[in-house]
């Protein structure tokens, strides 16, 4: 109930407010009726005759008359719903098309018209469709593991279930995990190694997204979306509907349901801000914009529509770096071509990198429109034409090449004569759309861009704009003031991207970023003297022999490969190498390969009980590629072959791609680039990006983003952060590369510091969590705890009292998610300084928090206490110890019923309080999860139970003896001699007997109930001998009514006043006991 009243019941109450029809179902039962969620059966999950209704309602002829058929509506609904053959995501594709491009049927019959347009949502009209919620929407899914599906909330468009919303209160340490679960689990969604059906996909064929919610949060997203890509909804725009009050850091439900379900913003989501896209070779997703994508959309449309001159329109959108610009150029793109008033607009994407070309040209792609390429200079006359098209242009094309320089003219006695670069386009109907417009954006190539297309609204977009004074000009003077801004700080509290922790690697020779070579040298090697710096000077002549220097690359490559052995592979990510030249970058290859060797050889030679298997295996599966591009004819053999086989090999593809054993390809962890992949590349698996370049400002800022992608392991474990270590130096660079984001702004300097900081601070961050996990215990009265996970208290007997303490305290649930979240981050600090010699101190304590956790998760059977989120380094620590103490964190708690539980029972739990609380809650799961087989027997248990508990408060040798009983009498199950009736029919019997409050003392009450009750069950005896009853709904029908129809004529009144009810019951309780009624 409080699930209801907290959660499900507010969200209606929203929507209600919005304007949607809702249908409330109350809670607490199953819906009997599907008449009351407007349908004819629970086996339909869209509502045919509200979609048919809406159809005739928005598809009418021009004076006025619905002109589709019965027959035609049967049509457009069996194109919607019938897709045999093909999997969830490209049959929610298909109905995405059909849902914004509409279909077609054979005739108009009132007009004549052939093949005429049907309309399935009337986007232009939103109050013309109908938006119906309905909460605990019964789904009946025959052949599956369950009898139904009961999803909380359903909300339709027209009819069609749009969005799937699971609510949860806060019964389990994360609520909002278990809802996603529970969703996935809905659309069949769940890995399953026999392939068992779950769920009903056809629910989510029409699905946009999806809510997981527990009110004073609520996240989205759609059917391709790990948990980790559920995002909150932050904000709410146009502000029109920003009719309640929303903080920075939003994350309620109600801002959700007011920034989103607004039936006008969902219609706009739906047809302009949805794509399916292929992130990598053969992997498709469905993405759903993300608020600040949807809300710097709309401020760029207010901008065209209200500016009244071409600067006045312009302007930036600053978009952190990994916050999706290029998607948002295309949610642009559609929404522009779906406004009359700003459709005939010319767009031209505008980018200064080949890579990015590619990438920004395939994103564009999405938009549904065919882009122009505009390959040549000579092309750029295709840009001449007022055609409403999309192109694709590199800044470098308005680049002017003069053959001879202006020095060599003047050497000759000519005056230079300079050629002002033409106008190609004078229009203002003309969207220049220009990516990371930082680069260049001062130069020729910049003022000629501006000179081709001197009317063009100019929107530039970049993660990294130049804001300070020591610029020529900074970003929004040139393109106009700021449209929308999301920073750093606010992608990583999204959980958009991760932050960025700093390495230094260097010290004694720290390179700076001088123009004279002797300064170089000197701020190099300050600490060094003089006649040490004279000998590097003279033995490597110059900055970028040294920095390619055999010696000095083999030394950091021994020191890299020792690092991402240690930090990174372990738990399957990988990393990039920045090197200052093409030289460079191939030399780290080979010496990262010859370093891996090494320490290959190193782990083989160790005593066999000290070797790591593991890490054994996934460093032999390691590769190393150099990507780089062409130095001349004459370049060393060595860069030719690193050079082909990344080609051969596919290099950056492979690199992409989760660590799989089967696919040798995509065993490439290490990149050793010099400048390619270094801005637009994406590749969330990137956690390290070991840097040896000079880069600074906005360059040194698009480098180290790379890194800053979330990452959702298969083993479970969270990329939690993006790590820099740093060979070059640049940390001198870092605040000034900071300061072009911040100006004079000292507080968002501060803020930026935390995005991107030193790695030294975390140990205090290590600290601090670790004193938060130790409060929590002992503001709880467990004074203790820090002596106890500290290994320091002697006395065993105070040391299990200690633990059962810990243990009552997980009985509330909103305890056990506060240790969740704490443990959670405490071994996020652990596992990224799981080397550090400090780090050494928190070994023990992390052993015994995680046997107080396994043991929380054990008693109270809460799966959402795991440590699969856990790095690799911390886990392997745990798990030892665990096993040590005999608990296996992969292996499920002792059951119950099993013959291990006394033994169990006795080795975990010492004193008389803690034997009765473990065997209190395994005795209340027990019941939870079999109550379904035997309704009346397990409420039964349930209520004797509760009458111990009440009985013999604090007398835990008494409790024991009376659970032991229980336990037994659980194990043995309904006896013969206390039924009325034959073992088989015994459930369903109690079933109607409690169900309709009847006392089995009443003797001619129970004889006719008896009679009814072996009536029912040889229906349903005869009806399961079908093959494939569950899958014929007509034979279901049947029983159905035969069942209803003899409660209904029965003598017995009480059962007369539940029959629908009970009539769903009694069919429940048929599929949960399906076997034992074949086998009676």
């Amino acid at each position: 109930m409080s699930e209801y009243t907290n959660v499900e019941r507010p969200f209606l109450d929203k929507l209600s407010q919005l304007g949607w029809e809702v249908i409330d179902q109350g809670t607490g039962f199953t819906p009997f009726d599907p008449s009351i969620s407007r349908r004819a059966s629970f086996r339909e999950v869209i509502l045919e005759q509200e979609f048919k209704n809406a159809l005739k309602r928005i598809n009418l002829t021009e004076d006025g008359r619905s002109w589709l058929t019965v027959k035609q509506l049967d049509a457009v609904i069996s194109e919607l719903t019938w897709h045999p053959g093909i999997g969830l995501l490209k049959a929610n594709q298909v109905v995405y098309e059909l849902l914004t491009k509409n279909t077609t049927v054979d005739m108009n019959e009132l007009t004549g018209e052939q093949n005429p347009k049907v309309r399935l949502i009337d986007y232009a009209n939103p109050e013309l469709n109908s938006f119906i919620a309905i909460n605990q929407f019964k789904i009946e899914t025959p052949g599956a593991s369950r009898q139904a599906i009961v999803p909380d909330i359903v909300l339709f468009i027209n009819g069609l279930p749009i969005i799937v919303v699971e609510c949860k209160d806060m019964d389990v340490a994360q609520p909002l995990s278990e809802a996603f679960i529970q969703l996935n689990r809905y659309a069949n969604l769940r890995v399953d190694d026999y392939g068992i059906k779950e769920g009903e996909e056809k629910l989510f064929h029409s699905n946009l997204f999806s809510i997981v919610t527990h009110g004073s949060e609520a996240r989205f997203g759609t059917i391709t979306g790990e948990f980790d890509h559920f995002l909150n909804w932050k904000d709410i725009f146009p502000e029109e509907y920003k009719t309640i009050q929303v903080s920075p850091d939003e994350e309620r439900q109600e801002v959700m349901i007011q920034g989103m379900l607004n039936k006008a913003i969902l219609l706009d989501i739906l047809k302009n801000f949805t794509l399916f896209m292929e992130i990598k070779k053969g992997e498709q997703v469905k993405i759903v914009c993300r608020y600040q994508q949807y809300r710097a959309v709309g401020k760029i449309l207010n901008r065209l529509r209200m500016g009244k001159t071409p600067f006045e329109r312009s302007g930036v959108i600053w978009h952190t770096q990994g916050s999706g610009k290029s998607l948002t150029m295309v949610f642009l793109i559609k929404k522009l071509r779906d406004s009359e008033d700003l459709k005939d607009y010319k767009v031209i994407m505008v980018n200064d990198r080949l890579d990015l070309e590619d990438q920004l040209s395939n994103t564009a792609g999405y938009s549904g429109e065919s882009v122009t390429m505009i390959q040549h200079k000579r092309d750029l006359d295709k840009l001449k034409n007022t055609s409403s098209n999309l192109n694709m242009v590199m800044l470098h094309k308005f680049l002017i090449n003069n053959a001879i320089s202006a020095q060599s003219l003047l050497a000759a006695g000519v005056i230079p004569q300079y050629e002002e670069f033409p106008e190609l386009n004078t229009s203002e109907r003309i969207l220049l759309l220009i990516d990371e417009a930082h680069q260049d954006q001062g130069g020729e190539m910049g003022d000629n861009l501006f000179l081709a297309f001197p009317n063009a609204v100019k929107i530039a977009f970049t993660g990294t704009p130049l804001l300070t004074e020591r610029h020529k000009q900074k970003t929004h003077e040139r393109f106009g003031n700021f449209i929308d801004v999301y920073k750093m700080n606010d992608s990583v509290a999204d959980r958009a991207t991760v932050d960025i922790l700093y390495i230094g690697r260097t010290s004694q020779d720290k390179l700076t970023d001088s123009e004279l070579f002797k300064k170089e040298f000197e701020d190099m090697f300050r600490e060094r003297t003089e006649a040490e710096r004279l000998e590097i000077q003279k033995r490597y002549g110059t900055e970028m022999a040294y920095l390619e220097s055999k010696e000095r690359i083999k030394a950091i490559s021994e020191d890299i490969m020792t690092h991402y052995t240690q930090e990174i592979l372990q738990n399957g990510l990988k990393g990039q190498v920045v090197a200052s030249s093409i030289i460079a970058a191939c030399r780290y290859k080979y010496e990262l390969e010859n370093a891996l060797k090494g320490l290959i050889l190193s782990e083989e030679t160790k005593p066999e009980a000290e070797r790591d298997e593991e890490l054994l295996k996934q460093m032999r599966f390691v590769k190393i590629c150099a990507v780089v591009t062409m130095m001349d004819n004459n370049e060393p053999g060595y860069v030719s072959l690193a050079r082909k086989q990344a080609l051969d090999i596919d290099a950056v593809e492979s690199f992409k791609k989760d660590f799989d054993y089967n696919k040798p390809e995509s065993g490439v962890a290490i990149l050793c680039v010099c400048d390619r992949l270094l801005m637009g590349f994406d590749a969330p698996i990137e956690q390290v990006m070991y840097l040896d370049k000079n880069l600074r400002e906005h360059k040194l800022m698009q480098a180290i983003a790379r890194v800053n992608r979330t990452k959702v392991m298969k083993s479970g474990y969270v990329k939690e952060h993006g790590i820099v270590v740093d060979y070059f130096g640049v940390a001198s660079h870092l605040k000034e590369a900071l300061a072009i984001f911040t100006d004079t702004d000292v507080q968002e300097l501060e803020d930026l510091s935390a995005y991107f900081r030193g790695l030294d601070k975390e140990i205090p961050v290590l600290e601090s969590r670790f004193r938060r996990l130790i409060h929590l215990f002992e503001e709880k009265g467990v004074i203790r705890i820090e002596a106890f996970i500290k290994q320091k208290i002697e006395d065993k007997d105070e040391e299990w009292e200690l633990v059962e303490n810990c243990l009552q305290l997980g009985a509330d649930v909103k305890f056990r998610a506060q240790f969740d979240t704490y443990i959670k981050a405490f071994f996020d600090s652990l596992e990224l300084l799981f080397n550090a010699s400090l780090a050494r101190d928190y070994y023990v304590p992390a052993k015994r928090l995680g046997y107080i956790l396994m043991r929380m998760r054990n008693r109270y059977h809460d799966g959402t206490l795991d440590l699969k989120w856990a790095g690799a380094k911390v886990r392997k620590l745990i798990d030892k110890y665990l096993i040590s103490e005999g608990i296996n964190p992969k292996i499920a708690p002792v059951k119950l019923l099993s013959d291990d539980f006394p033994k169990t029972l006795k080795d975990h739990n010492k004193t008389g309080k803690a034997k009765a609380s473990e065997m209190e809650h395994a005795i209340r799961w027990h019941i939870k999860v079999n109550m379904d087989k035997d309704p009346a027997l397990y409420t039964g248990f349930h209520e004797r139970l509760q009458r111990i508990l009440d009985s013999y408060k604090e007398h835990w040798d008494r409790i024991i003896e009376e659970l032991t009983k229980l336990r037994e009498e659980i194990g043995e199950g309904r006896k013969a001699e206390d039924s009325i009736v034959d073992a088989p029919i015994a459930p369903f019997l109690e079933l109607m007997l409690m169900e309709a409050g009847i006392d089995k003392g009443n003797t001619d009450t129970a004889v006719e109930a008896v009679k009814i009750s072996e009536f029912i069950y040889a229906r349903i005896k005869e009806s399961l001998s079908i093959p494939n009853f569950w899958q014929k709904p007509n034979e279901r029908r049947r029983l159905e009514g035969d069942i209803r129809d003899e409660l209904e004529y029965c003598t017995i009144e009480p059962l007369k006043a539940v029959a629908a009810k009970l009539t769903a019951e009694l069919i429940s309780l048929a599929h949960k006991r399906e076997a034992e009624v074949k086998g009676s």
